[in-house]
This record gives structure tokens, C-alpha cells and sequence, in this order.
């Protein structure tokens, strides 16, 4: 098989497609680490490098100096800038997953001997169009490369990785024994060594040096690509998904060199030694810096938030070690949905997050593991197309992550699968072996949530049953041990008269709301998806709950019929832990509506609401929200008015995209709608007005957006419950620029999109105003508070 060429050059190679460096071959390179080679002269001859990108340029500068051969690289970018981060000396380029590479002419004498090398932080590997192993695509640290010949330093969405190179005309493949290191600043090096017979791999990383090899024929030339580009950052062959480029890399670049000799292990390993020292770390380097998004006028700043690219719905909400944790979907390499992770965020007040690594992300199964011969993988049911939602629960210091596996077939696919850490910061994980169950007695399943009842542990999952969507009940006698299916159906009504034409619920909820007259009373929270259920009309794509008693076995709802979980559909799929005070909090996702064009150039995807306290209203059935208490830790100094007495829209002089809003009206005079407009531009051309009008909640979108690829630019209204929340007395509104989170009487709420565009000569945002309106009357606002808001709670 090595005299046949690979065709498709963004193929992951495959055993029998080319020559590997495998079994015994592997264990003995990887047994030679640290033990010197004896290399020809040639190869430890001392020489200067062909090529050398140092990146020390300012941030967002698009040129790169080659200072070896005084070439000029050029940056490759969208929307987001050619980013310069602290890197190992000086600078280093940072890509972004989907935008950003380096690329440029590069040619040089290169005959049997070569050298490639640079350093490299991964945050994540490249995603893909989400296919079985046997059709991976890959990516590549850099190549230079045509039909005929050159090289890949290739890797793919798992971390397997290999250097590729054309030698006397035939593709000659290595393949890394051991997966690429994720977070850190490591030296690769792949080398061409005609004289010696053999390419190597070397990695110097944190773990140490490993090496491995393959023989080629002694006195075999490379074959230079010649006229070639050569590209830092990018797949050697692009893979898109609608408008999306998927397959290239999210890291950070430095020094990056190519030599015309064959540079030796100890060589190699000494510039490791001598450049980790003192070096800045792999995460400083993997910072979105601030000149990213800093023209976004829609991107919230204090929202919670992954720092760029997708994310999903937020789950796994817990206090573990003194701080709160939020775990959520995510694309780490770019503003679309594939390969799902597990992202990760602390906080110590629920309000002030900190970005950390990656909890989960998608790993080879058994089968997949034997394919790719990668030393260590091999475990069953773990998400080889995705982890998606769960749950995360501590008991007794230790956390537990109960997840979605979902994989290309065999077994777990769907499942629930579970991880463990015992790190106070949740920074390490350990996957059982194996998933805990799949699908079986349900249609469908995903995103199980737990909870406990005196001795035993119960888990929801969401269901697609033969009546729409239900759940499916597992109990256990401890979180890690065994799960059994519950014969009895969680609900006592069943789950056809629940439903509201759904396909399947996502995202269940189940916890202990309050007590009334001396019974508790429990919440269930479910997002219905799919059959009848639709993201833009009726029924909508929303958070609904159910009130009632829990018997330790079945839930029994006071009422059928669910109740929306916002007045105005907008927010869904809340994850919710025991706040600073011990009341049940809830943070959920509050999704686009806007097109995949407005997100490939924005660079970011989806946003969370704000954390919301959830309580029992007095009529014992009705779940009342309102803003967290220590999102006052936020204001800046507050511009108050009082006893306004408002007919028409009436400007305050107080404004802002990043602000806080407290009005009071007084119930006893007030027109028959009345409320609050935020997002106003000076010309009245951008404005979204947000009223009570003789029992319904109505948020006017239709001229939120002026310049914007808005899906919903309309007008929204929704009964609003005065029985239980009272006649709007009180609007409390939040604006972070392109979201916004309204409650009122501390009862009821929404959160929802707006995408105000308009901007002055210098790009600063223009639709700030905020107006007081009243229709139908006059209305008497008693008092008015705005602050400005910092995203750091500094």
C-alpha cells in the first residue's frame, strides 16, 4: 500500500491506507525516550533556520516578518483582528478556530533533510462536520502541500496526530502515538532525515520529550511543494458546514521555524527546556484579547458567557469548594454547533464568572480506538460525536457529572454517561469506562437531572415517548452506583395530557419550591422540542413548569397543563442550584435570532440570562422570579428621578446599553398600558418598548433593529397573570447591549433579544435611550433609578 497516493488529502489516515509506525516499532520509540541516537553529521550540523516566525508584531497587525528569509506572511481574516497574545518570547499569534490563519510564500533548498518546528498552546482540537471515524477530516498544525508532494502536520477532532510527508514521490505517513496535549505550551517538532532513513515526530512538553519514527529508505529526498502557500492554522483541505469553516485550529503560534538539516532529539529538547523557562502560560496565551469584540455594540459584557464562539444551554449549575459552577454546550472552535464540549465557569457570587478549561469533550470509543491505534483511549459511550447536557452534583467533596453521550452507533448512543472529580476547583475529571444506560424503554432520550430523598438518588432524563414528550426515572442508592429504570412513570398524570405537542422534553428540572399551608410544594421544568413546538410561532420553544406534591416516588402536578416559564418566550432551559441564601436559582440560555451570516461575522453565538431567584408565590402554585439580589454589586451610580407623570413617551435624561432600570408607577393612575422603552436611538429609527397593556405583557421588537438580520422584528404579547403577580406596579430591567432580562413585581419575567445596530462616526452605540411611556392615560411613575453597570463587579 505505499506506493498508492492518498486522494482525498483531508482524509485522517487509516490502517491499510498507509505506512504507520505501529505496535512494536511504537513501544520502542516511545522506551527510547530520554536514551541519545547516534545522528550523521549532517544532521547535528549547527545551521540557521530557512524560515522564522517570531509573531512579535502589535496586536491586530495582518503582516508577518519571516525574519530568516525576509518574507512577508500575511494574516488571513474575517471579522476578528490578527490577535497577538503573550506568547513563549515576546508575542504569539492567536487563531481563532474559524477566521484567522497565517499563510505565505516560502521556498528554500530542501533536499533529504528537513526540519519543522513551533511552539503551540491547543485550546481545543478542530471540530469537523461531526462523521465517523472511517470519514474524518482533519486539520493541520501548519503544511505546505500539493497533490505531489510537501508536508501536513496534520491532526484531527480527537487529538490524534501525524506528520505527513512526500519522500521520492510516495506519501509516508507518522502517526503520534499518543494524543496531543490540550492547554499548554508545548515544542513540536517533525523531521525529514533522507541520510538517516526515517522521519520523527517530537513532542517536549510538560510530560517530558517523546519521540517517534518510521523508516523510509536511506538517501531518500524530500519533495518540496514548491509554489505552494504555506499555512499556519488550517486545514490542508477545508471543511465547511453551511457558511462555517470547521476545521481549523483554535490555538496560539510562536516561533516557528523550518530548517533545510535534520535536527536532533537532545538539540530539540534543549530549546524546550530553554524556552519554557520563564515563559508566560498556555493560558494567558489562549485569552481572547480585547480588541476581538471591541466594536461589538451587541455583545453583552455581563452577561455570563463563554469568551467567544458558541455555547448552548448552560446545565450542571453547583456549589462545589466554596464556589458556584456553571458547565454548558460549547464550540470552543467557532460561532457554530458541532462536536459539543462541556465548557466551564466559576464564580463565587453567581454574578462575576471566570472562564476556565473545558470540563468534557468528545473522546474515541472502543471501536474508534482500535482504528486509530491511539495508546490509552478505548472507552465506551463517550460522546464520540458530542457530550451534550446534564447535570453535576457534589456529595461529600467529590462532584459528579452525569452527561449525554451520544456517538456514531453501537452502544450509549443516546446514554447517560458519568465523570468524577474530587478537585475542589473541578478542574480534573475521570470518565467511568462505560455509559449508565441508554434509551431503551423510551424513543429518545437526553440531559439528565438529579436529586436526592432521604437514602435514595433519583435521575429525570428528557423523553420522547409514544405520547410526545415525557421523561424516563431512574433511582439509586448512591450517585455512583448502579441506576435502575423506574416501572412507575414519574408523573402521576400522564404524560400526553402534559404535553404541548412536542416530540421530546430537553432539559428537565425537578426541586422542593416552597411550602403552603403545610404542604411543599415541588417545581418540574421542561423545554418541550420539536412535532407542534416551533423556535418562532405557537406553541413555542420554551421553559414550562408544573406545581405539585412529590409522594418519594411520583410526582403529582396540581394541573395538567403547564405554565410558560416566562410571561414571553425568549429564555429556556435553566440549570438551578441553592444560591448565596439557600433559594433556588436559575441561569438559562437566552438564544439568537439572528441569521448564521450575523454569527460567522459577529464570532459568538447564544448568551445566558441573568441568574434568577425562584420562590413560591402566595397562591401556593405559581413560581414567582427575580433579579439575584447580588447583581446590585454591579452598579455604578445610580440617576434617579421621581413622580413623573408620563402621557406619550417621555425621554429620561439617564442612558445606556450596559444599565440597570428600577421604575415604580403608582397602580392606583395608570393608563391602560404602560412601561419602558430601552434601546432608543436619537431618531426614534431604533427603539424596543416593553409594556403592560390591559392584561397582557407585550415586548415591541419590530424597530429594534435597524441595520440587523433580525429573525424576530415583530411585536410579542402574552397574557400576564395578574392574580398571581399582581398589577404591574414594578418594571425591573436589565440592558446588556443585546439582551435584555425584565421582571416585574419581582413575580414575573422575560428575557429576550434585541440587536440595536446604530452607531455615530467614531462606532460608538447610539440607540441608548430610555423613555417612560404611557398609552391610554396618563401614569404616575413614582420614582426611577437607572445604573450604569461594570461587567467585572469591580
Amino acid at each position: 500500500m505505499t506506493g498508492q497516493r492518498r486522494t482525498d488529502r483531508g482524509q485522517l489516515p487509516l490502517l491499510g491506507r498507509r505506512t504507520f509506525l505501529r505496535g512494536a516499532t511504537v513501544a520502542a520509540a516511545v522506551a527510547a525516550v530520554g536514551v541519545p541516537r547516534p545522528v550523521t553529521a549532517g544532521a547535528a550540523a549547527a545551521t540557521d533556520p530557512v524560515l522564522h516566525l517570531t509573531y512579535d508584531e502589535a496586536n491586530g497587525a495582518t503582516e508577518f516578518l519571516d525574519a530568516a528569509g525576509q518574507r512577508t506572511f500575511g494574516a488571513h481574516v474575517v471579522k476578528n483582528p490578527a490577535e497577538r497574545v503573550p506568547g513563549v518570547r515576546g508575542n504569539a499569534f492567536r487563531t481563532d478556530g474559524f477566521s484567522t490563519w497565517a499563510t505565505g510564500e516560502f521556498t528554500a533548498p530542501i533536499t533529504s533533510q528537513m526540519t519543522v518546528q513551533t511552539w503551540i498552546a491547543l485550546e481545543s482540537y478542530p471540530s469537523g462536520t461531526e462523521k465517523p471515524y472511517e470519514e474524518l477530516s482533519s486539520s493541520s498544525l501548519l503544511h505546505q502541500r500539493s497533490d505531489t508532494a510537501g508536508f501536513d502536520l496534520g491532526i484531527n477532532t480527537y487529538g490524534e496526530w501525524w506528520f505527513t510527508a512526500t519522500i521520492d514521490g510516495q506519501e509516508r505517513t507518522l502517526k503520534a502515538p499518543w494524543l496531543f496535549p490540550l492547554y499548554e505550551w508545548v515544542h513540536v517538532a517533525a523531521v525529514v532525515d533522507g541520510e538517516a532513513g526515517e522521519l520523527r515526530l517530537q513532542l517536549d512538553s510538560g510530560a517530558g520529550t517523546r519521540e517517534a519514527r518510521l523508516e523510509i529508505p536511506v538517501g531518500s529526498t524530500f519533495d518540496q511543494a514548491t509554489g505552494a502557500p504555506l499555512v499556519i492554522g488550517k486545514a490542508a483541505e477545508d471543511e465547511t458546514m453551511d457558511i462555517f469553516l470547521v476545521n481549523a485550529l483554535d490555538a496560539a503560534y510562536d516561533d516557528t521555524k523550518i530548517y533545510a538539516a535534520a535536527r536532533d532529539k537532545a538539540t530539540l529538547a534543549a530549546e524546550y527546556t530553554a524556552g519554557i523557562e520563564g515563559a508566560g502560560t498556555a493560558d494567558e496565551a489562549l485569552q481572547v484579547t480585547a480588541l476581538r469584540f471591541a466594536d461589538d455594540v451587541l455583545r453583552p459584557r455581563f452577561h455570563a458567557m463563554p469568551p467567544a464562539n458558541w455555547t448552548n444551554e448552560p446545565h450542571g449549575l453547583v456549589e462545589h469548594g466554596g464556589s458556584f459552577h456553571l458547565f454548558y454546550q460549547r464550540t470552543p472552535n467557532g460561532p457554530f454547533k458541532s462536536q459539543m464540549h462541556w465548557g466551564h465557569m466559576s464564580s463565587a457570587d453567581l454574578v462575576t464568572w471566570t472562564n476556565q478549561h473545558d470540563a468534557l469533550l468528545p473522546e474515541l470509543n472502543d471501536r474508534e480506538a482500535q482504528l486509530g491505534a491511539v495508546a490509552g483511549a478505548g472507552l465506551t459511550g463517550q460522546g464520540s460525536k458530542g457530550i451534550w447536557s446534564g447535570d453535576v452534583v457534589s456529595v461529600d467533596g467529590t462532584a459528579y457529572a452525569l452527561s449525554t453521550t451520544v456517538n456514531y452507533g453501537g452502544p450509549f448512543d443516546p446514554g447517560v454517561a458519568r465523570a468524577t472529580s474530587g478537585d475542589p476547583d473541578l478542574a480534573t475529571w475521570t470518565k467511568d469506562a462505560a455509559g449508565l444506560f441508554d434509551k431503551t424503554g423510551v424513543n429518545d432520550m437526553r440531559d439528565p437531572y438529579l436529586f436526592a430523598d432521604g437514602d435514595t438518588w433519583h435521575m429525570i432524563v428528557g423523553a420522547a415517548v409514544d405520547t410526545g414528550g415525557g421523561l424516563a426515572h431512574y433511582t439509586a442508592s448512591s450517585v455512583d452506583g448502579q441506576w435502575t429504570r423506574s416501572q412507575a412513570p414519574f408523573s402521576t398524570v400522564g404524560f400526553g395530557q402534559m404535553d404541548i405537542g412536542s416530540v421530546i422534553w430537553e432539559m428537565p428540572v425537578f426541586e422542593k419550591l416552597g411550602t403552603h399551608d403545610g404542604t411543599d410544594v415541588y417545581v418540574l421544568v421542561a423545554n418541550p422540542i420539536g412535532g407542534e413546538v416551533s423556535k418562532l410561532t405557537e406553541p413555542y420553544t420554551r421553559g414550562v413548569y408544573w406545581t405539585g406534591t412529590w409522594d418519594g416516588t411520583q410526582f403529582t402536578p396540581f394541573q395538567a397543563e403547564p405554565k410558560p416559564l416566562d410571561v414571553i418566550h425568549g429564555h429556556l432551559s435553566p440549570a438551578v442550584a441553592r444560591g448565596p441564601n439557600g433559594n433556588l436559582v436559575g441561569i438559562g440560555i437566552v438564544d439568537e435570532r439572528s441569521s448564521s451570516q450575523m454569527q460567522l461575522d459577529l464570532g459568538w453565538a447564544h448568551t445566558y440570562s441573568l441568574p434568577r431567584e425562584w420562590r413560591l408565590l402566595a397562591d401556593g402554585t405559581t413560581l414567582g422570579q427575580r433579579a439575584l439580589p447580588q447583581l446590585q454589586s454591579l452598579r455604578g451610580t445610580a440617576t434617579s428621578d421621581s413622580d413623573i407623570l408620563v402621557s406619550g413617551d417621555h425621554r429620561l435624561a439617564a442612558q445606556g446599553n450596559q444599565v440597570e432600570i428600577l421604575a415604580q408607577v403608582d397602580p392606583a393612575s395608570t393608563g391602560t398600558s404602560y412601561g419602558i422603552c430601552v434601546g432608543a436611538s436619537p431618531d426614534g429609527q431604533e427603539i424596543t418598548r416593553i409594556y403592560y397593556d390591559a392584561g397582557d405583557l407585550v415586548i415591541d421588537k419590530s424597530r429594534s433593529s435597524a441595520g440587523f438580520d433580525n429573525e424576530e422584528a415583530v411585536l410579542l404579547r402574552a397574557p400576564y397573570d395578574e392574580a398571581a403577580f399582581g398589577k404591574p406596579e414594578t418594571f425591573h430591567v436589565f440592558v446588556d447591549h443585546s439582551v435584555i432580562d425584565v421582571f416585574v413585581n419581582d413575580a414575573a419575567a422575560f428575557s429576550n433579544r434585541i440587536y440595536p445596530t446604530s452607531t455615530d462616526a467614531d462606532g460608538a452605540a447610539r440607540s441608548t435611550g430610555i423613555l417612560l411611556y404611557s398609552g391610554g392615560g396618563d401614569t404616575l411613575f413614582t420614582s426611577v433609578d437607572v445604573w450604569p453597570l461594570r461587567a467585572d463587579g469591580s
